[in-house]
C-alpha cells in the first residue's frame, strides 16, 4: 500500500501546468469504475458488500453521479465522489490518485472538481473524514477546512493500524 496519497498533499505547491495539460478531470461514468476501484484498492479504499466479518463498511458504494475521475493516456488515475446531506452538507467520499509521482497535483485537481460541483449544487458545509496526518494538513492548507473532531473507524480501511479518522469541515459559504 502506498504511504501517501501521492507526492502533492504534503506541500502546498501549486498544480503543474504539465499535471493540468495532461490529465482530465471529468464526472465519472459507469465504465470508468473498474479503474477508480482498482486505485481505491491500492489505498485499502474500496467500497465493499456488507459481510459477517465486517457489517457495516465505511463505503458500501460509489454514487457515480457525485464522483469524478482524472484520466491520463486513456488510463483512469485517479478518483473521488461526494455524498450529499441534509441541510446543505455534503461528505466527501475517498480521494485516491495513483501514487506515481508523475501525478503529483492530480489530487488538488480532483478536490477542486468536486468542491466546484457542490458550491453549483447548493452545498454549503462539507465534511470530511481522514486518517493520514499529511492528507489533515492539506486540507487545511490548501482548502481552509478546519478540524473538528476524531470519529471511531468502522473497520480497517484506508491506513489500517490507525482506528479513527480526523473530521474536517469546510464552509463553502465563503
Amino acid at each position: 500500500m502506498p504511504d501517501a496519497l501521492i507526492n502533492e498533499p504534503v506541500t502546498d505547491k501549486p498544480v503543474s501546468d504539465a499535471v493540468e495539460g495532461r490529465v482530465q478531470v471529468r464526472k465519472m461514468r459507469a465504465n470508468d469504475l473498474p479503474g477508480a476501484l482498482k486505485i481505491l484498492r491500492a489505498w485499502n479504499m474500496a467500497p465493499r458488500a456488507p459481510s459477517a466479518e465486517v457489517p457495516e463498511p465505511e463505503r458500501t458504494s460509489i454514487e457515480i453521479g457525485n464522483a469524478f475521475v482524472a484520466v491520463a493516456g486513456g488510463q483512469i488515475v485517479g478518483t473521488c465522489s461526494y455524498f450529499i446531506l441534509e441541510d446543505g452538507w455534503a461528505e466527501t467520499a475517498s480521494l485516491a490518485v495513483d501514487p506515481s509521482p508523475r501525478f503529483a497535483g492530480v489530487g488538488v485537481l480532483l478536490q477542486q472538481a468536486r468542491l466546484d460541483e457542490m458550491r453549483r449544487r447548493g452545498v454549503r458545509r462539507v465534511r470530511t473524514e481522514t486518517d493520514r496526518p499529511a492528507t489533515v494538513r492539506w486540507y487545511v492548507r490548501r482548502f481552509g477546512y478546519r478540524i473538528v473532531g476524531t470519529s471511531p473507524k468502522k473497520h480497517a480501511f484506508s491506513l489500517p493500524d490507525v482506528d479513527h479518522w480526523t473530521v474536517l469541515e469546510l464552509d463553502l459559504s465563503d
